[in-house]
């Protein structure tokens, strides 16, 4: 469907314009239906166009004769395993990638984490980028959560649709940025356990009303 590339196509040239990645770097995908649209393999973000967008089934065969990102079993593997989500984004954001590359879960340093399902943002075991066993880690480490940290290499964030994805991709970005400075403060707080689940408690309401 040429809107949903559109949209794709859009949301890509949006993360880039925030930093989130150069060149050919992450990725973007659609599911709709029987059919995942994905970023292709490989192509600088100003020359890609509609027909560009690659085009699979669940299983990652072509549709359309285009070559999909390095990381479609990555996008595979979490819509099979969580199929409430329809939209997939993947980043090198630069905040993000610092703490993945420290290999650091993101704890309760900030009520805000809770948008993202638990009282943590896990961070991926490395794999190699694109392999299969990479895709196993990071479903593992989002399990129950909207996204996670990926060792070595940058984030990944889920939604229900497009937009829900892209917003929780800045969410992650900004809270990394944060987090990353309370570290090296060696002074901040984290929230208690009741603290957090109070906060979980009322958090999808909190949601729908703001």
């Amino acid at each position: 469907m040429k809107k949903i590339k559109n949209e794709i196509i859009k949301n890509y040239n949006f993360l880039s314009s925030l930093g989130f990645g150069i060149g050919s770097e992450g990725n973007i995908s659609v599911k709709d239906g029987e059919n995942i649209y994905i970023t292709p393999s490989g192509i600088d973000i100003k020359n890609l166009s509609t027909e560009k967008i690659s085009v699979v089934d669940i299983e990652g065969k072509i549709k359309n004769g285009v070559k999909p990102s390095s990381e479609v079993n990555m996008h595979l593997s979490v819509y099979k395993k969580r199929e409430e989500f329809k939209a997939i984004v993947h980043c090198h954001s630069e905040w993000a990638t610092i703490l993945s590359c420290m290999r650091k879960k993101i704890s309760t340093f900030h009520y805000m984490v809770a948008e993202f399902g638990g009282d943590d943002i896990k961070c991926s075991k490395y794999a190699t980028f694109g392999s299969k066993k990479l895709a196993e880690y990071v479903v593992k480490a989002s399990k129950n959560r909207k996204g996670c940290l990926i060792a070595n290499h940058g984030q990944i964030c889920f939604g229900e649709n497009l937009y829900q994805a892209i917003h929780l991709s800045q969410a992650l970005e900004k809270l990394s940025k944060q987090y990353y400075f309370c570290l090296i403060s060696k002074s901040y707080k984290r929230l208690s356990k009741k603290e957090i689940s109070d906060v979980l408690k009322i958090f999808p309401s909190y949601k729908s009303k703001h």
